[in-house]
């Protein structure tokens, strides 16, 4: 069965009848219609916001808009934002007399009085911002301080001070002072009389209130009237006690008193009394009266000791207002002290002890009500998350933790309903997420964990749904939303089960969500349901938490999905859904603000923070009655006007909760009012109450700091009075300032926005939003205008120019008048002097010309001496050049013999003849290159030719070349290195000339039986950075002196002690090699010892280096891969012997070179012979050779010429050129290349260079052949046996033939097999092929694999093994390495399908 519970009316019904009088009071409050909203709601301002009391005895708002707020404990200026106190000090004569102020005046000419209790009178200096106290008369001869209890100025502009025993008249114009002494009226009332008030009626008749009585005086006789209270008088003054007096429209009077309010009738003899009576809630609120004022509409408003009476003069009834705690706006003290009409129908009360309540007419002021747990009638609980309209007047509401809950509007109070829960049995209120009201009033209640309720208002009766997984139930307890459709559907939003559709009529429910069901539509959402709106197509809108937005068509019954991806929805997280008159769908998400539907484009609009919006918050969207959007969000709410965008943000000054709103808590009711629900309760409001702020409030400048100090006004300050009435300000150059103001906005003051500028200075406005200061640094001396302006609360800006103030920066010293009178002195004294100097100078130009041109004479004569020592040095560089051009051909026909006899040599006492011709050769060869390389020094045309070699090897090879001068000189040579070989990319000839350089001058510089060290080592930090060879060089000589070690690198420079003059060279030796040495990306140093040695130390980061590998340790040294040398009488890699050697055409002019070149390769090749390019090209057509080696300096026709005639005749292009020369000019290389020639080499080279060479390109050209003609020759195997290298050159090819699949071959082995200690092996290789041991080991093996990838099946891992390399890896590397491809590349490249196929033959 049902739960039952008492509807709302019976609890009505049984109120007392203390309570039904409370009630009838609060219906008769909330008939009245002033000030904008049904209720009068206050705020307040106290000690909190920078009061420094909280009783305010009186209150004033000057000329300038300031209100003044007298208090018990100092006098208070506030300015809408801030507050100012002035506090007495005795230290200060200027200070506030005394602390307690009871009454203040504003004359007509704005000077602000001030009366103190026990401090006397003064008044407001506000151009100096002191106060002036005011001593007395001398015409009563009075020195103590005048007390002053009340104040007035009459029609005539007189000054009226009340005080004890009497009152001051003070004429302003004729500074005269006239005092009525009151004592002898009163002797018998009083012990002393106190003048409480004063009021000047229609008549400009004065009336007086005092402790005493009431009097009435006549000025012109002085006499007074006298009204008091007599006790068998009823139309007598009700108390003696007048603190207030004021007049009506029709001109009654009113005098407020401490025993109720008296009203003076026709014949001002009696009085009419209003007093307080109990039980009648239209009479005044207490009989004791602290002031009454006439309000601008007619109505009394009469501070007392119980609260605020607003008293009708036509029909005699009070509207009474007392403190209510249930109200969050209501007084914040029942005793009001002093009530004050300012400007902008704004209305100041002072309290006792409860500061300052204003009413404001102009302010947006919501209606909140907060959680009150201890009030029976009072909200239990402070979030509110859901409304629903019962009736009008009556709504529900549901909060977390505080059940559901009806509020009457009239009332303002509430009623709990005790709903219970089967599911929870702890006693607790319900949790309540949704309300809905369906068309049968019947409420739907949603909840967290507790399912859905169906309760019945009327009978007090209800049902629980709860998930129990069938179709009688909802599918889950957490219900975030309840919506009833046009079909009479309810639909029931869960917290991630999609969305239930309960039919009341079966009692049955339909679920939707993202799992696929046979004959049931998907929901495209995540089942985390927020928000529901039904648009006037009766399709149902759907919000999900974080997957956009569904629409669900009942027509067809499927959904469509708009999200960010597909609509660009600006947060998939939706949390409100709205649909407004005009059709328009509205969209409020998480962080993303409000989206606006356009059904045309299926897209979105935005509206964010940076539109305006408070927050991008969306938690409720609801529309009013004039078609505007109202949203609730994390900060305040917000407005929307749907045409022009305009977006309007209300906060804590509104009256609007601090705390964020709750999702979902939303509605508006029946007359047009709005309701929003929040973590601090809800708040309520019309919209169309709301006034509208069209005044834009006045700016006031507050505060002036020059470097940061606050400016007190003085004679030598930069403001002469207080800024807030200042016109100018005075600064000195350089100083940096600021200026602070404040707009006069007692309504939302935190809502004004500023904007300034400086005329003069800014070129525009500087908008700074609520920034209340302006700064300036760095203003150049001149007068400027400094304006502000200021929007009111909405936005509205004035079209005046706002508050200005005169700025005038003074000029430094030098910037001033008498600055540039004197800099005017100083230029016409100048010029007198330049005048003066002109004349002499005239006078002097003649005797100086001469000079001048003798001058030019001999600068002229110096120039060309000069050009032509420049010029001479060029002729003699360039002689030298040529001479050193003609030198090298010379010395390779020394240097090719020389070697060729080494080779051949065995007799060692030949071996050293030759040896020591070859060495000097090589010393001529690289003197002669100095030569050069110093000329390319000059033109800094030196680059590096690197090509890749052990570097390692070739210095010890440079370096054994002395071995016989060491022997010859008895100089110990050693030559030592950590590291085997490094191989590596340098210059050999640069690297080679460094060696010799620096080992010829420690031989040259170092005596018999000295020492001489060569020392290399390898550094490796890491993977970043690269190998460094560290190169020493030390001998035992002479040394060099410490003065001169800096120098020794200098060109031409040359030690001149004896035994240097003695060995002294060219003095470009060192220049040249630390040339080179920097040229490699290396360093040089020296150092030395006199008398004991010379140490060179070179550091040289090496290119590409390799470094032995842990794979090769069965090789005993790294193995690099490098062009094998020419072999020339060994087999081919398929061991077929050439049985018809090719031709080749040598063209030399110089017959010595050229017969030496026939005697060097005929051996291998059939020569013919041309003596210049044109009997080359003769011999060219009709000998057919297969290769040509020309010179390219020959007459006729030179090399580069017969190049480019055999390269475009089609009966000689196919033939190889090679190019020889003396000039080892790059450009000349380029130009021998451009020609067409295939190769080009510098004299003087190495014949095993020029053979390789020749054979390399007589293979790649037969390979050519191969290619294209495909015609197949095979040879027969013939074996030539023309010298001893050769045999032994066979037999180390068969030895390793035999060994080709032995990983642990090394050169020990080897050297055994041909009887060879491996120090000969090694020099006998390396003389022969230029390779060492283990590189001719790599390289025949290289060979072997390469046939076998092109004529065999084996796949590239057996071929590695098979030709003893350890791991099919390093063999890829070394093989690319050798010939430029991978392996499995060489195999797609090369291997045929004929495995017949033999090797060529040259042509």
């Amino acid at each position: 069965m049902p739960d039952k519970l008492m509807s709302p009316r019976k609890r009505v019904s049984l109120m007392p009848k203390w309570l039904f009088g409370r009630v009838c009071l609060l219906l008769l409050l909330a008939a009245q219609a002033s000030f904008g909203q049904q209720e009068l709601n206050f705020t307040a301002l106290t000690t909190k916001n920078g009061m420094s009391a909280n009783t305010v005895n009186v209150i004033l708002q000057d000329h300038k808009g300031l209100i003044w707020l007298g208090t018990s404990d100092g006098l208070n200026k506030f300015d809408g934002t801030n507050f100012t106190a002035y506090i007495h000090n005795e230290q200060d004569s200027t200070s506030l007399p005394a602390n307690e102020v009871v009454s203040l005046l504003e004359d007509n000419t704005g000077k602000l009085w001030v009366g103190t209790s026990g401090g006397g009178l003064a008044y407001y200096d506000q151009q100096h911002d002191v106060f002036v106290s005011y001593k007395g008369d001398k015409s009563i001869r009075k020195t103590q301080p005048v007390t002053a209890r009340a104040f007035y100025q009459d029609h005539e502009k007189n000054l009226w001070i009340g005080s004890y025993g009497g009152f001051r008249i003070i004429d302003p114009s004729l500074k005269k002072v006239d005092y009525v002494d009151i004592t002898r009226l009163v002797t018998n009332t009083v012990n002393t009389p106190v003048i409480l008030s004063f009021f000047e009626d229609r008549l400009h008749r004065m009336w007086i209130g005092t402790n005493a009585g009431l009097l009435l005086y006549d000025r012109g006789s002085n006499s007074f009237t006298r009204f008091a209270h007599a006790d068998n008088d009823a139309t007598s003054l009700s108390g003696d006690e007048v603190r207030g007096i004021a007049q009506d429209a029709g001109g009654r009077l009113f005098f407020g008193t401490n025993k109720g309010l008296n009203m003076l009738r026709p014949g001002e003899k009696t009085f009419g009394v209003f007093k307080h009576a109990d039980g009648e809630p239209a009479s005044i609120v207490s009989n004791l009266i602290y002031t009454v004022v006439a309000a601008p509409n007619g109505k009394l408003w009469i501070g007392t000791e119980e609260g605020l009476s607003i008293f009708d003069c036509t029909t005699f009834n009070s509207v009474n207002i007392k403190p209510d705690r249930r109200k969050s706006y209501s007084l914040t003290n029942k005793c009001v002290r002093s009530i004050y009409f300012a400007k902008k129908g704004i209305v100041w009360l002072g309290t006792y002890q409860g500061g300052a309540n204003k009413l404001d007419p102009n302010l947006a002021l919501f209606n909140l009500k907060r959680g009150t747990p201890f009030d029976p009638h009072g909200l239990s609980s402070s979030v509110v998350t859901a409304f629903a309209e019962y009736k009008k007047g009556e709504i529900f509401v549901g909060t977390d933790g505080g059940g559901l809950h009806f509020f009457d509007r009239y009332t303002g109070l509430f009623n709990h309903y005790d709903i219970k829960s089967k599911a929870d049995h702890s006693g607790n209120s319900l949790p309540i997420m949704a309300l809905e009201l369906d068309a049968q009033k019947t409420l739907w209640i949603g909840t967290y964990q507790n399912g859905l309720f169906a309760f019945n208002p009327a009978s007090g009766t209800y049902k629980q749904y709860l998930a129990d997984g069938t179709s009688h139930e909802p599918s889950q307890n957490d219900i975030f939303f309840v919506k009833q459709d046009s079909k009479g559907l309810i639909w029931i939003g869960t917290n991630g089960r999609g969305v239930d559709v309960l039919d009341p009529r079966t009692q049955t429910f339909v679920n939707y969500n993202n799992r696929a069901v046979k004959g049931k539509a998907v929901m495209p959402l995540n089942g985390f349901m927020r928000a529901i709106a039904e648009d006037r197509n009766g399709d149902i809108w759907l919000g999900s938490a974080g997957s956009g937005l569904a629409v669900y068509h009942p027509g067809n019954g499927q959904f469509r999905l708009y999200d960010r991806v597909n609509s660009q929805l600006s947060n998939d997280g939706v949390l409100s859904i709205l649909h407004d008159h005009l059709g328009n769908t509205w969209v409020g998400t998480n962080s993303g603000g409000i989206n606006l539907f356009h059904p045309d484009r299926q897209k979105f609009t935005h509206l964010t923070e940076a539109d305006g919006l408070a927050n991008g918050v969306v938690y409720k969207m609801v529309e009013d009655a004039a078609g505007t959007i109202w949203i609730s969000t994390d900060k305040g709410i917000s407005s929307i006007d749907p045409k022009t965008k305009k977006i309007k943000n209300f906060g804590r000054p509104n009256g609007v909760q601090d705390s964020p709103f709750v999702l979902g808590a939303g509605m508006v009711t029946s007359s047009g009012e709005l309701f929003f629900g929040g973590q601090d309760g809800f708040n309520y409001f019309t919209p169309s109450t709301l006034p509208v702020h069209s005044d834009v409030p006045t700016v006031l400048l507050t505060d002036l700091k020059v470097a940061n100090n606050k400016v007190v006004p003085g004679a030598n300050a930069p403001l002469r009075e207080q800024i807030s009435s200042a016109k100018d300000i005075y600064l000195d150059y350089g100083q940096n300032f600021a200026i602070s103001y404040v707009a006069l906005n007692y309504t939302a003051p935190q809502q004004n926005q500023y904007a300034y500028k400086l005329i003069g200075f800014d070129h525009d406005w500087n908008k700074v939003g609520r920034e209340k200061t302006a700064y300036y640094t760095n203003i150049d001396p001149g007068d400027y205008v400094f304006q502000v302006q200021a929007s009111n609360n909405d936005g509205l800006w004035s079209t005046r120019q706002g508050t200005a103030i005169n700025i005038h920066v003074r000029p430094p010293l030098w910037r001033t008048p008498y600055a540039y009178f004197l800099y005017v002195l100083i230029i016409a004294g100048g010029f007198l002097y330049i005048r003066h100097r002109g004349i002499q100078k005239i006078k002097n130009k003649l005797a100086l010309e001469q000079e001048k041109i003798n001058a030019r004479k001999l600068i002229e004569q110096q120039r060309r001496e000069a050009e032509y020592i420049h010029e001479l040095d060029m002729q003699k560089i360039k002689f030298l050049t040529n001479l050193s051009h003609e030198f090298r051909t010379p010395i390779s026909l020394m240097l090719a013999p020389a070697d060729k006899l080494l080779a051949t040599q065995k007799d060692p006492a030949v071996s050293s003849q030759v040896k020591m011709i070859r060495r000097n050769a090589r010393r001529l060869l690289n003197l002669v290159n100095q030569l050069l390389d110093f000329r390319k020094m000059e033109e800094q045309e030196l680059k590096l030719n690197l090509t890749q070699g052990d570097l390692i090897g070739f210095i010890k090879e440079a370096a054994e070349s002395f071995h016989d001068l060491s022997d010859r000189k008895k100089i110990a040579l050693s030559i030592a290195s950590t590291a085997p070989y490094m191989f590596a990319q340098f210059d050999h000839d640069k690297v080679e000339r460094v060696i010799f350089n620096l080992l010829s001058n420690a031989f040259k510089f170092t005596g018999e039986g000295g020492q001489v060290q060569v020392k290399m080592s390898v550094s490796h930090h890491d993977a970043l950075h690269p190998l460094t060879l560290y190169i020493t060089i030390a001998d035992t000589g002479i040394g060099i002196d410490p003065e001169m070690r800096p120098r020794i690198f200098d060109r031409f420079f040359m030690e001149s002690k004896a035994s240097s003059i003695l060995n002294q060279g060219s003095g470009i030796g060192l220049s040249i090699t630390r040339e080179f040495v920097q040229l490699h990306g290396g360093e040089i140093t020296v150092e030395s010892e006199p008398g004991k040695g010379t140490t060179f130390n070179i550091k040289l980061p090496v290119i590409g280096a390799t470094m032995p590998f842990a794979d090769e340790i069965t090789d005993r040294e790294e193995l690099r891969d490098t062009v094998q040398a020419g072999d020339a009488p060994l087999q081919t890699e398929a061991g077929a012997v050439m049985n018809k050697l090719p031709v080749v055409l040598l063209v030399e002019d110089n017959e010595e070179f050229r017969y030496h070149l026939k005697d060097s390769l005929q051996s291998y090749y059939q020569i013919l012979e041309a003596k210049d390019g044109k009997e080359g090209w003769q011999k060219a057509l009709s000998g057919h050779p297969q290769l040509i080696v020309s010179d390219i300096g020959m007459p006729y026709m030179n090399g580069i010429e017969l190049s480019q005639k055999i390269k475009t005749d089609k009966r000689t292009n196919h033939i190889p050129v090679i190019l020889l020369t003396a000039s080892s000019a790059e450009e000349d290389q380029l130009k021998g290349l451009e020609s067409g020639a295939n190769d080009y080499l510098t004299k003087p080279f190495k014949f095993d260079i020029l053979n390789t060479k020749i054979k390399n390109l007589l293979v790649y050209n037969r390979s050519l052949k191969d290619a294209y003609s495909r015609q197949i020759q095979v040879t027969g195997k013939e074996i030539e046996i023309e010298s001893t290298d050769a045999k032994l050159l066979n037999t180390i090819v068969q030895y390793i033939d035999a060994k080709l699949n032995d990983p642990e071959l090394s050169v020990e082995e080897l050297s055994r097999h041909v009887g060879m200690s491996r120090g000969s092996l090694y020099h006998k290789l390396l003389e022969l092929t230029e390779l060492t041991p283990i590189e001719y080991i790599r390289s025949v093996k290289l060979e072997r694999a390469a046939v076998l990838l092109e004529k065999s099946d084996y796949n590239v891992a057996q071929i590695a093994y098979m030709t003893g390399f350890g791991t099919p890896s390093y063999f890829s590397r070394l093989f690319k390495s050798r010939y430029n491809v991978l392996p499995s590349e060489y195999i797609t490249a090369n291997r045929k399908d004929n495995r017949s196929r033999l090797e060529g033959q040259y042509y």
